[in-house]
């Protein structure tokens, strides 16, 4: 009997991990051959892509650790340096872009300036605003944890582009997926004020309500929307996601706002979203009929154009990004430069700008592979690059312990001086 307990132990055990090096084998084989068979690039940027599927292959078959052949399998992908190209588990998401798919939120915004996380926006009415959180406020640990040791641990997390800009976007968003999390849950921040004094809050996350599902591939998204007047008769919109309902809520909000003197649409922190959307919304802001970009497939091009919609407002728009505005938002930031629609104020954007798709692998990842790239109407390709405003203004966090937006500021003041 217990000879036969031993065997039917060796054989489950033997199934499970065939089943799991078959599972990582399959989902690496997908990998490779939609990159090989898709990818807008046949040169794969000087990449010997074949040669790549050789070298990673063996190391591959060799685990039986999902997370290790995770490694790999973005390890072979980042050879291409590009953005939109990544395998990752679902709820890794939640973690890495919390502004989109974490549930629940205490409504901070956090930025690593001169290498500190400090807050940059507290929205209103939200459990951080209620726990007394403002702008300029450095925080130091997070539910103890230093925010140097997140640091040195998202390290090795870093997705591509390589650069500087884009770095600063990812640990940036790293330190917030520490903040977001589950409702009703609790987190525990220390921060430093202007004083140098430390305090600490322990605050609730508030619900973010209920999700949207795109793709089986991702967790459902969250959509945070805010359309205002500024002092001086300004418009001003910010949304986190290029998601519906923006798009009718935008032109509702430009629909309210027609008389304005100007309009400012802060995209900083969004991170991108559908590109349909972005174009509904190009089209209200459009003053005739205009490409606005194109779009390098393999083996084709295609032009984008549009006529300006009917009731599109025709008034001076203000666009502001920094570093952690990525994809799409680059996409409508410099397709709006570049046909002189908008004056881009703010940061350098990372260059975090392809067109991709999203697959759901049979190891339980969901893969990201771009198979276009976009080019603004003057030639310019943001991927690696980014938008460089046309007005740069940095943040700092002596002007945000003042209650300064200094970027904001930057943006309606071009609009007090346009002349009309």
């Amino acid at each position: 009997m217990k000879k036969s307990v031993i065997i039917l132990f060796f054989i489950l055990t033997t199934t499970l991990s065939c089943t799991t090096k078959y599972r990582n084998m399959h989902s690496f084989e997908t990998v490779w051959q939609t990159v090989n068979q898709v990818h807008y690039d046949p040169t794969f940027g000087g990449v010997d892509w074949k040669a790549a599927r050789e070298q990673y292959k063996p190391q591959i078959a060799a685990t039986e650790n999902k997370k290790e052949s995770l490694l790999l399998i973005n390890q072979m992908l980042f050879e291409l340096n590009l953005s939109h190209m990544l395998a990752v588990y679902p709820n890794d998401l939640k973690r890495h872009m919390p502004v989109l798919f974490a549930e629940g939120d205490i409504g901070v915004d956090v930025r690593l300036l001169d290498g500190e996380a400090v807050i940059t926006k507290v929205r209103s009415g939200t459990p951080g605003a209620q726990a007394g959180l403002r702008p300029g406020l450095i925080i130091e640990r997070i539910d103890g944890k230093l925010v140097e040791q997140i640091i040195q641990k998202e390290e090795i997390l870093l997705i591509p582009p390589f650069n500087p800009r884009n770095r600063l976007n990812n640990l940036s968003c790293y330190i917030s997926g520490h903040i977001y999390g589950s409702p009703n849950t609790v987190v525990k921040i220390h921060f430093r004020d202007k004083d140098g004094k430390e305090n600490e809050a322990v605050i609730q996350r508030k619900s973010r309500g209920r999700g949207r599902v795109a793709t089986e591939a991702m967790p459902p998204f969250y959509v945070d929307f805010e359309a205002k007047r500024l002092k001086n008769n300004i418009g001003y919109v910010w949304f986190n996601h290029w998601a519906k309902p923006v798009d009718t809520k935008f032109i509702a909000a430009l629909a309210s706002m027609h008389d304005v003197r100007g309009l400012v649409i802060d995209l900083r922190g969004n991170p991108g979203g559908f590109l349909s959307v972005v174009h509904t919304i190009t089209k209200h802001l459009l003053t005739e009929k205009s490409i606005v970009s194109s779009w390098k497939f393999r083996n084709r091009r295609v032009e984008h154009s549009f006529d300006s919609a009917r009731n599109a407002y025709l008034g001076p728009v203000v666009v502001l990004i920094d570093i952690r505005s990525t994809s799409s938002s680059e996409y409508f930031a410099g397709s709006m430069q570049s046909i002189n629609r908008a004056v881009i104020v703010g940061e350098r954007s990372p260059g975090f700008l392809l067109i991709a798709n999203w697959k759901k692998l049979l190891n339980g990842t969901s893969f990201m592979h771009a198979f276009a790239q976009p080019i603004m109407p003057d030639g310019k390709v943001i991927e690696g690059k980014g938008v460089v405003p046309d007005i740069e203004v940095r943040l700092n966090r002596e002007a945000l312990l003042e209650g300064k937006d200094s970027q904001l500021e930057a943006a309606v003041n071009y609009i007090k001086t346009k002349k009309k």
